[in-house]
């Protein structure tokens, strides 16, 4: 729920956010009671019953959901690219920050997105195979470095760990 949570939740979502919730406390209440109760035999099955709950539930269609709501927020970060591709239609070059496009090409920066940043010059070219600018959100967590990217030249095909989402990639690092 925190990479999907900005973009918006259906009900299907909070069935899947209850299910996860239900099982972990369901975990946790029978871990206390097995230890404070000393039955371990008898309480096992009920801990397995909401491990397996949580784990065949939560984990992919967590996944699911994570990625669709990184597909919605590619989705409304267009203007935000036609306002990149209007700055470098008239300057030449992209902008060092997102900031510089308000409000000659866009009002305000999107909502309903994540933090993006613009990675522009020797970085972008090097880092986000040859394109001059790229959108960048680190939507790691934890120990990995995924990020969801958008590049102007969509040369998407040169990289190798990664989920498609409309216009944009998920970079699985």
């Amino acid at each position: 729920m925190l990479g999907f949570a900005p973009w918006g939740r259906t009900s299907l979502e909070m069935l899947v956010f209850v299910a996860v919730i239900y099982s972990a406390v369901h975990v946790f209440f029978a871990l206390l009671i097995m230890v404070v109760s000393r039955k371990f035999n008898a309480l096992f099955p009920s801990i397995m019953l909401g491990v397996l709950v949580g784990g065949t539930i939560g984990l992919p269609l967590g996944t699911a959901m994570r990625m669709e709501g990184y597909e919605r927020a590619g989705e409304r970060a267009v203007p935000l690219i036609n306002a990149i591709e209007r700055f470098i239609g008239e300057t030449g070059a992209p902008p060092q920050r997102l900031e510089q496009l308000v409000p000659t090409f866009i009002s305000s920066l999107p909502d309903g997105v994540p933090s993006f940043e613009i990675v522009t010059g020797e970085r972008a070219a090097k880092s986000f195979y040859q394109n001059d600018w790229a959108l960048v959100f680190n939507a790691g967590s934890g120990l990995n470095w995924d990020a969801l990217v958008y590049l102007p030249k969509k040369n998407y095909q040169d990289i190798s760990s990664k989920t498609l989402l409309g216009d944009w990639v998920y970079l699985h690092e």
